[in-house]
């Protein structure tokens, strides 16, 4: 049994903060094999673990806010996404592939980019290409063609644009738009209801003198 299977067992349970996570990831336990930890922009870092011979990305760590989220577990199954996380649009796909974006399947190769203003662009792979399937003497290929599915989430694992089939770059670079502003506009949120709270706040002092 690995190091991370001991974690997992032992350690991490269901209602661990993210505060808590950060404190456990933030150790060599998950710098080595088969674990590895590695900065992934825009003050984040990636915990990925060995999962059937492919590192696969488990957590997102937040080193500014010092959190940390589990975004897939040991199931390869995603964590911060749901079902309303998926646009409909996917109907047109292969069932197989629908069936497994609905169970939030992210067993074949699938990738998180580097976070960039607050924002990651997501790329899960529903069905994967023949090649997948050949051993290492060339047998095996079937005619499976790869199907890929994008979206964003921003540092917690948030979805903030939905996962959709894509025909262009440029498809993709307006959906990184969408996302950076959604992020953007909940951040200018946030510090208004801190400005709100602190206001709040000096009033009680003044009216408590």
């Amino acid at each position: 049994m690995t190091t991370i299977d001991n974690f997992f067992n032992k350690q991490l349970k269901a209602d661990t903060s993210p505060r808590c996570l950060y404190g456990i990831l933030n150790t060599d336990r998950y710098r080595t094999y088969p674990a590895k930890t590695e900065d992934w922009g825009d003050g984040m870092s990636i915990v990925s673990e060995v999962i059937g011979s492919y590192w696969k990305p488990r957590f997102l760590v937040d080193n500014n806010t010092k959190c940390a989220y589990e975004f897939m577990d040991r199931d390869e199954m995603l964590v911060t996404v749901s079902q309303n996380d998926i646009e409909d649009s996917l109907q047109s796909l292969p069932q197989k592939a629908i069936q497994r974006a609905r169970r939030l399947s992210f067993h074949y190769p699938s990738f998180i980019s580097l976070f960039k203003n607050g924002v990651a662009e997501v790329d899960w792979q529903l069905n994967p290409d023949g090649r997948y399937y050949m051993d290492d003497d060339g047998f095996g290929m079937t005619d499976d063609k790869e199907i890929n599915i994008y979206g964003f989430i921003d540092k917690t694992g948030t979805v903030v644009v939905k996962f959709q089939a894509i025909d262009s770059s440029e498809q993709l670079y307006a959906m990184r738009r969408v996302a950076e502003n959604v992020c953007d506009e909940e951040q200018k949120n946030k510090r208004r209801i801190f400005n709100l709270r602190l206001r709040m706040d000096l009033k009680k002092l003044i009216f408590a003198k």
